[in-house]
């Protein structure tokens, strides 16, 4: 089996990385900056294509559109129409429109990537939520206090997408997935900083804040913040006399352990049992059982929405669209009545 990765930064490299370690041999490697192209084919065995439509030509079954997310959805048009059955995976945030969401979710064999979806905790959690463990509303709460540099800021003046949209729907995505329903209401605010850590950021989006309501009655909220000292990631999840906790840095959290705790001993004990029962990665970087699991379904014969091996975009369009509608102007301090 064969790829093209289109996008040779970071996420490109990692995407080489995990298909390279699935079997799949890397074809050909296509970014605007040749010599990050160049580097990147040279790495992973391939060779260096000139424009997108010549990534698109390559005979290969897979794509990996790895760009900013403001091209996403143009790229995994132009890979996925180029060949039939390729399928194309499409990095978060997968769309920064709803209209460029409604254009991808038409596209059958674009594949999101949701890699917090391979961690055994996670897994844990979305069982323990189907076995009714945490009641018939839980109530979510998600942090996401992570560390932004000046070339980030820089790079994402043309990503097309704030706070919530590029950090916060790992979370969003994660917890909607845990939960297993609908999203029936959303509200939220954003902000603009002018600095933070004390360099100017030209009031780019840093923070912002998402309560949704899901279908029967759960709640969630979302904090996300790029001032933090460091990464910290810190889901709670409550409901039916129990409380699980999970927490990390930025990377993969969903592979590290849950916190459980209950009124009754008996309860947390079956809780922390059914997490040890539960199949899943438990180290990172996630991305690697994630697109192996892909890949596998792709050798099967699988098509996107058939298996939690191969999601389609229908199943985080919501999540998305969730994190679109969240587009409140900045906060402005009022003036005193």
């Amino acid at each position: 089996m064969r790829a093209v990765i289109v996008g040779a930064g970071a996420s490109g490299v990692l995407h080489a990385l995990a298909l390279r370690a699935a079997g799949v041999r890397i074809a050909a490697v296509f970014d605007p900056d040749t010599e990050r192209a160049r580097a990147l084919a040279e790495a992973c065995g391939g060779r260096v294509v000139d424009s997108l439509a010549s990534a698109a030509s390559v005979d290969a079954a897979i794509a990996a559109v790895c760009g900013p997310p403001s091209v996403h959805v143009a790229q995994a048009e132009v890979l996925s129409a180029a060949s039939s059955g390729r399928i194309v995976l499409v990095e978060k945030p997968v769309a920064t429109t709803r209209a460029e969401l409604d254009r991808l979710r038409a596209r059958s064999g674009c594949v999101p990537v949701l890699q917090w979806r391979a961690g055994r905790a996670l897994r844990a959690l979305r069982r323990a939520v189907a076995h009714g463990e945490l009641g018939a509303q839980p109530a979510v709460s998600c942090d996401l206090a992570w560390a932004r540099d000046d070339d980030y800021f820089a790079a994402r003046r043309g990503w097309g997408c704030g706070a919530l949209l590029s950090v916060g729907i790992h979370a969003i995505d994660a917890i909607g997935w845990a939960l297993g329903r609908d999203i029936e209401a959303t509200a939220g605010l954003t902000s603009s900083s002018a600095s933070v850590g004390g360099a100017a950021r030209g009031g780019g989006e840093t923070a912002a804040v998402g309560v949704f309501r899901f279908a029967g009655g759960a709640m969630a909220s979302f904090r996300v913040s790029l001032d933090g000292a460091g990464d910290a990631t810190r889901i709670t999840m409550c409901g039916d006399g129990k409380t699980v906790t999970l927490e990390g840095g930025e990377g993969d959290p969903t592979a590290g352990a849950l916190r459980w705790s209950a009124r009754r001993a008996r309860d947390r004990e079956r809780l922390e049992a059914l997490e040890r029962d539960t199949p899943g990665a438990v180290g990172s970087p996630l991305l690697v059982p994630y697109l192996g699991a892909v890949v596998a379904a792709v050798r099967d014969g699988e098509v996107p929405g058939e298996s939690q091996r191969l999601p389609s975009i229908a199943e985080t369009f919501a999540a998305h669209a969730a994190a679109m509608s969240i587009a409140a102007p900045p906060l402005r301090r009022s003036k005193a009545s």
